[in-house]
């Protein structure tokens, strides 16, 4: 597919470069090794002050870099969100100080904690907080990048973004968005997202995430649990429901600590059920 849609996903960025100096990198994983592998090659080939990553299969605004650019520029900020064409961000992620940004967007980027479950409970919604898509509505001071060795994990094949968000938010000194829509998300049902929903790969991916976030969340002195306890949880009840290695999963400390944890409300009655018989099970 990537062969067909290429052509026009240059086309915008050509159009977009007008007048700026823009480097493109094209990635070519004819090996299949992963979106991971392909970005992390193309951190590793530009030479850019600043990083932009776009799908094959996407396209940008004409004014996708310079306004990008312009707001780096204009707020000193470490990396620049903006909205994109299939969901507007839900707040202005105008922030200054590492902590004010670790509280306000490490909760978008790096998993449901025990706060999003509560405001479930009390009949919100349980992505109030969380961001969907992906770096390609970011824009990325390669020095910044460099000097915390910000890369991503090459063993998660699915959902890569959020963790190397995350960890952008969890350096971060200075943030800054942009409301306005400058990147055009096409969605792809044939994709790898989609096609691997309910196979191994997918399960294998819930395995790669654990790991990937008690990684970044011992590399920036995080509380594990503080910060997706409740994902942990969800994780673990997917993988029951699909028999696809939950024992295994469950053999985890924290995962049986997560369960121990998780604010139980009957509003929710399958979740609140599956937690309450797992935690006999789990000890």
């Amino acid at each position: 597919r990537a062969e067909r849609t290429l052509p026009r996903t240059l086309e915008s960025v050509r159009t977009a470069s007008e007048g700026l100096e823009v480097e493109t990198v094209l990635v070519n994983d004819d090996e299949g090794r992963g979106l991971s592998w392909a970005r992390n090659q193309g951190l590793d080939r530009a030479t850019g002050d600043v990083v932009f990553f776009v799908d094959a299969d996407d396209t940008v605004k004409r004014d996708y870099f310079r306004r990008h650019v312009d707001a780096l520029e204009s707020s000193g900020a470490d990396f620049v969100l903006s909205s994109f064409d299939m969901a507007p961000l839900k707040r202005d992620y105008n922030l200054v100080g590492n902590a004010t940004i670790r509280e306000v967007m490490l909760p978008a980027f790096f998993g449901y904690d025990f706060e999003d479950v509560r405001r479930w409970n009390g009949g919100g919604a349980l992505n109030a907080r969380r961001e969907l898509g992906g770096v390609w509505r970011c824009a990325f001071r390669r020095e910044f990048i460099e000097r915390h060795g910000i890369r991503f994990d090459e063993d998660l094949r699915l959902f890569e973004d959020s963790p190397f968000i995350a960890e952008c938010a969890a350096r971060a000194e200075r943030v800054a968005s942009i409301p306005d829509v400058l990147y055009e998300y096409v969605p792809n049902p044939q994709g790898l997202m989609m096609s691997s929903l309910g196979t191994d790969r997918y399960w294998n991916y819930k395995f790669a995430a654990l790991g990937n976030r008690k990684a970044i969340a011992a590399r920036i002195g995080e509380d594990v649990l503080g910060r997706f306890g409740a994902s942990i949880v969800f994780s673990a009840i997917e993988l029951l429901k699909a028999h696809k290695g939950f024992r295994r999963y469950a053999e985890d400390p924290l995962v049986a600590q997560a369960f121990r944890s998780f604010p139980v409300s009957w509003r929710h009655p399958l979740a609140a059920a599956a937690v309450l018989g797992l935690r006999g099970v789990m000890g």
